[in-house]
């Protein structure tokens, strides 16, 4: 469902959107459904794992699911990834409140039941044009991942493959079946 009425990034930062979870795209407020079982379970677990590489390593900041991204200075949109990264270097200038005026460096989304393959992909494509050097689609059925950066071509990765942070999250890698136990 969405509002009618356009926002603003600022007015959504100043009034807080209706009851619910929201992003906000091309000014229009759009729900988002919570999250299913497995689904929130994997944000949980990958919010865990990138914590416990990146706190120690002082490498930057990890956020949940509702965490807003102002993705594009000219554009209407606040988008909220499942779980995201940003490398410290980044935050230097950041105002602590209110929502963060950048694109994550990795931005992860975890599938639920009611998520539309074309929304779902369309929200891939729009943080790889914002910039974000990682995209993780992680699938609870059929247990995959698949990795989006900017000029090359995804990589699914299954069960015997490594999910990896590469130069974005270094230090970060998970066999991939282990999401999923």
């Amino acid at each position: 469902m969405a509002t009618t009425k356009l926002w603003t990034v600022e007015q959504l930062e100043r009034e807080g959107p209706p009851d619910g979870r929201w992003e906000l795209i091309d000014g229009e407020l759009v729900e988002m459904s919570p999250a299913g079982r497995a689904a929130s379970k994997l944000a949980a677990l990958i919010t865990y794992l990138l914590l416990s590489v990146v706190r120690p390593r002082g490498l930057g900041e990890v956020y949940s699911a509702d965490a807003g991204f102002v993705l594009f200075p000219d554009r209407r949109i606040v988008r909220v990834p499942d779980v995201a990264f940003v490398r410290a270097e980044r935050l230097v200038a950041l105002d602590e409140e209110g929502f963060l005026h950048l694109a994550p460096d990795l931005a992860v989304e975890v599938r639920s039941p009611t998520d539309r393959s074309p929304d779902v992909l369309a929200k891939i494509d729009m943080y790889l044009v914002a910039d974000v050097r990682l995209v993780w689609l992680v699938e609870p059925r059929p247990q995959t991942v698949t990795a989006y950066a900017p000029g090359q071509e995804p990589r699914l990765l299954g069960a015997g493959d490594l999910l990896a942070g590469g130069e974005v999250v270094p230090g970060f890698a998970v066999p991939v079946e282990d999401l999923f136990r």
